[in-house]
């Protein structure tokens, strides 16, 4: 872990989205319905699985950043696929069940989300939102990327076994070039869930514009479709 972060500077660049989502959590605590007066968060955000999943994303990402840094790349780009089919379910089954408490939003994802038609590609097709067809693109682009890594061929599997007896039968190596190619997934991922989140709740959208940490992580990083919605 301190060998790559010496020597692959993507793994800080990496790192800094963890600290956006917390600008997005301050964003919700300066909106003025988002406590109630009897100081509970209103249903409109506890019942919301994207709500849910901003939650978890900040755990999800300080993973992601370890597992790169540890040299465990596949792990990294499981959980970068697993967040991205998991923002653009909560999107779809949030606008498509307003009226359903969270435990029923849930069962309605167990008994759907290993269905085809509840993959990411088809389901990000179904979202009411603007900007649709670059978001398409971006989601399927990424997705078949993933796909690629996680379902290696026996190329990759020679590839693996010569590093692996020529690191002395260590677990684990360091490669920057998969760590950069890390940190760019993770841009595709982040850009694509601030936009879902930021179109599902409209009333962070002034918060984060007045946030310059997080405009700065919004330009610094590229995020497109980020930076369409919060039009910066």
């Amino acid at each position: 872990m301190e060998k790559s972060q010496k020597e692959c500077t993507d793994l800080i660049k990496m790192n800094e989205f963890v600290f956006a989502i917390g600008c997005i959590l301050i964003a919700f605590r300066k909106v003025p319905t988002f406590f109630n007066k009897d100081r509970y968060i209103p249903e409109r955000y506890s019942q919301s699985l994207v709500f849910t999943y901003l939650i978890e994303s900040a755990r999800n990402s300080a993973c992601i950043v370890y597992l790169s840094g540890c040299g465990l790349y596949k792990n990294a780009y499981l959980n970068i696929r697993y967040a991205l089919e998991s923002i653009i379910q909560a999107s779809y089954i949030d606008s498509s069940y307003p009226d359903f408490d969270f435990p029923t939003k849930v069962e309605v994802l167990e008994m759907k989300e290993d269905l085809r038609r509840y993959r990411a590609t088809q389901l990000v097709k179904r979202l009411h939102i603007d900007y649709k067809e670059q978001t398409i693109e971006a989601v399927r682009n990424e997705y078949k990327k993933l796909s690629r890594k996680l379902h290696s061929s026996h190329y990759q599997f020679m590839a693996t076994s010569k590093n692996f007896m020529y690191q002395r039968y260590k677990a684990v190596y360091m490669d920057c070039d998969e760590v950069t190619s890390i940190y760019n997934s993770m841009k595709v991922l982040h850009d694509v869930s601030f936009f879902l989140l930021i179109a599902h709740f409209p009333e962070i959208r002034k918060p984060l514009v007045e946030n310059t940490k997080f405009v700065e992580t919004v330009k610094s990083h590229n995020l497109i479709l980020s930076s369409r919605i919060l039009g910066i």
